[in-house]
């Protein structure tokens, strides 16, 4: 894949065309011995066993040879037995409601469902209360909510066979490189220190999840913890059956290997050392008909388009568009962390922003956008420009990507605006956005409400008659994707002064404390410690955006220090929320704005540094309350000085 589309783009032209390499700890399952699940009856003889393989449905490469035994990606090889615990989507609440109706998840497997949060973090809690193993599996109340009969292929529904891969590893890039490149001459730790799950875990269809749940004893689940395999769901421990138990047998192996990024390059006319990066993974779990390829579809015919006009034309962009396709995002962001971390300064000092589209189409419902808030407005103004690519939307007169987007998914708190959803991680933006401090955005096109995720991803069903024949016949989807990512690349690349919405920042900083001081207000205070200077920090980024936009209003376009000066500064502003000792406990992330909650990798979380302390400081035992209020107190006068910094960064002060 490396060499197809660095192939692709020398044909273009690009200016440059580089490959990347980096020697990274990649996990595979077995060649020859699967990854089973096994039901044993009290003489220990097997009484069922899971599929080791998806089952070829529809498309004729689903029944390839190639097609790996299913596993989780960094999975500790082992077989363990044991009773088994069903723990709902296995989130903090669910372990403790397991917990407090009086059930031990030490020496157990556990059983979660797919879809509240990462599948990273239901594999470290498990493992952190005791548990032996994790199964993971999609419930059809989920993602197949019309029925058996109307899956894939009839459907984009998920069949009862799918067994969606992933990786759980939750530390993003090399895990034995951790916070340095893995580069040839790079350090690197023993894979025992790793920062790897030390238990087990495997992923099963729900077909396969029926047998467990069917057979399993204890109590009966909460009414909201059931789903529709058609069974009472009960918590356990362990199955009806007197000495009857569950066998989890994994049999990954972790390697060394070669991963690549291709990195691909239009240098700009006038400001050649600005970058617009554009971004999209090209390694898959099996197919990737949607994730990654159809947006590494888009990123080729972007590269292009734009090539194309440079030759017709003689256009170039006045600063440099990056396109980069990266390498091994799907073990943790793996080929886009490494580039960060290699490039840091360069990339920290130069980059405007980062677009990045993981796949182009997820769905064919409307837009959905994750985006700091730096970009709301510019990501706005290109979705207004974008040609609706559904026809039913046309003949309702919603013209445009935009028109349906804020009809199909408003934004609860700004009525008149979609949502745009604020960034977390799990996807290449990671390392721009919470290491370096460099403006992200991440936009496709989604489903409707009726299944939690994409019902396909990462498994077997991911195919190319999946986006073609099911999604978006006639590529209209992919199209409007791919119109959005470039005018945005444009706009940012050209636009002689940077479109950045500081008024959206300020806006959304101030509301972010006000929602600490409702929430948290009563017990911070119970602590005399006051927030005054950090709400005071808030309002001088207030003044300070109001005072720089006046200025604007004034600069010399002519001049272009004058314009290199107040891009600087708007470059600048991202940067100053990076803390580089990180997060309370968490290095791995630095932004303290927008990095992710702990307890859930995807999402994001405005100042999670704070509401995790906050949050662990009310389930805490009161012996251990002190240190943890020490923490606080400390991350504390970290935001706040940084706040500080963000205001200062748009003058021409230095003090």
């Amino acid at each position: 894949m490396a060499r197809y589309i660095g192939s692709r783009w020398q044909q273009q032209g690009l200016d440059q065309v580089h490959f990347v390499p980096y020697q990274v700890l990649l996990s595979y399952p077995s060649p020859t011995i699967p990854n089973l699940i096994k039901i044993l009856d009290s003489a220990g003889q097997v009484v069922w066993v899971s599929a080791a393989k998806q089952k070829p449905l529809y498309a004729p490469e689903e029944a390839s040879p190639d097609i790996p035994f299913t596993f989780i990606g960094y999975s500790a090889p082992a077989n363990v037995t044991g009773d088994v615990v069903y723990v709902y989507y296995g989130r903090e609440e669910d372990f403790d409601f397991v917990a407090a109706s009086g059930v031990d998840i030490s020496g157990k497997i556990v059983l979660a469902r797919y879809g509240a949060i990462f599948r990273s973090n239901i594999v470290e809690m498990a493992e952190a209360r005791g548990g032996i193993g994790v199964i993971l599996y999609s419930d059809p109340e989920d993602y197949a909510p019309e029925g058996s009969n109307f899956v894939y292929p009839h459907s984009y529904y998920m069949p009862p066979s799918a067994a969606p891969f992933g990786t759980i590893k939750l530390l993003d890039g090399d895990p034995l490189t951790p916070y340095y490149p893995a580069t040839e001459s790079a350090f690197r730790i023993p894979e025992d220190e790793a920062p790897l799950p030390k238990i087990p875990a495997q992923c099963i269809s729900y077909e396969d999840a029926w047998q467990i749940l069917s057979r399993m004893g204890g109590p009966a689940a909460p009414e909201k913890w059931q789903g529709s395999l058609n069974v009472t769901y009960n918590i356990g421990p362990g199955l009806r059956e007197s000495g009857w138990s569950l066998n989890l047998d994994v049999n990954n192996n972790n390697t060394m290997t070669t991963t690549y990024n291709v990195v691909g390059v239009m240098t700009g006319q006038e400001e050649p050392d600005r970058y617009v990066v554009l971004g999209n993974h090209y390694d898959a779990w099996l197919f990737g008909g949607l994730d990654p390829n159809s947006g590494t579809a888009a990123m080729l015919e972007l590269s292009r388009v734009f090539t194309q006009l440079r030759n017709e034309t003689g256009w170039r962009p006045r600063r440099s568009l990056v396109f980069c396709a990266w390498g091994a995002e799907e073990y943790g962001t793996v080929g886009s962390v490494e580039w960060t971390e290699q490039f840091a300064k360069q990339l920290s000092d130069r980059t405007v922003a980062y677009l990045n589209v993981d796949m182009a189409i997820e769905g064919n419902y409307t837009l959905r956008t994750k985006s700091t808030p730096l970009l709301t407005d510019v990501v706005f103004e290109s979705a207004k420009k974008i040609a609706n690519p559904d026809p039913l939307e046309l003949e309702a007169g919603r013209k445009s990507v935009y028109d349906t987007w804020v009809v199909r998914r408003p934004d609860p708190n700004e009525p008149g605006l979609p949502l745009m959803q604020f960034i977390g991680s799990g996807s290449d933006y990671k390392g721009f956005q919470h290491n370096i401090g460099i403006p992200c955005m991440d936009t496709r096109y989604t489903h409707d409400n009726s299944t939690i995720g994409e019902p396909q991803y990462h498994t077997l069903y991911e195919t190319f008659a999946l986006a073609s024949e099911i999604y978006d016949k006639g590529f209209h989807y992919h199209t409007a994707v791919a119109a959005m990512w470039g005018d945005l690349a444009v706009v940012l690349s050209e636009s002689k002064v940077l479109p950045f919405s500081l008024v959206k920042y300020s806006n959304f900083i101030s509301k972010a404390q006000d929602d600490i001081i409702e929430r948290f207000g009563p017990l911070i205070n119970s602590q005399n410690i006051s927030l005054e200077h950090f709400t005071n920090a808030g309002k001088a980024i207030n003044e300070s955006v109001t005072n720089f936009n006046k200025a604007l209003e004034y600069l010399d376009l002519k001049s272009a220090l004058a314009v290199r000066r107040v891009n600087d500064q708007l470059m600048m502003f991202e940067r100053a929320f990076i803390d580089p000792r990180g997060l309370p406990g968490r290095p791995e992330y630095n932004h303290v704005i927008t990095a992710p909650s702990k307890n859930d990798a995807y999402s994001g979380t405005a100042f999670a540094g704070l509401i995790d302390t906050l949050s662990a400081i009310e389930e805490a035992q009161e012996e251990h309350r002190n240190d943890l209020w020490r923490t606080f107190a400390h991350h504390l006068a970290a935001v706040t000085h940084l706040l500080n910094t963000a205001a200062k960064v748009l003058t021409d002060d230095l003090w």
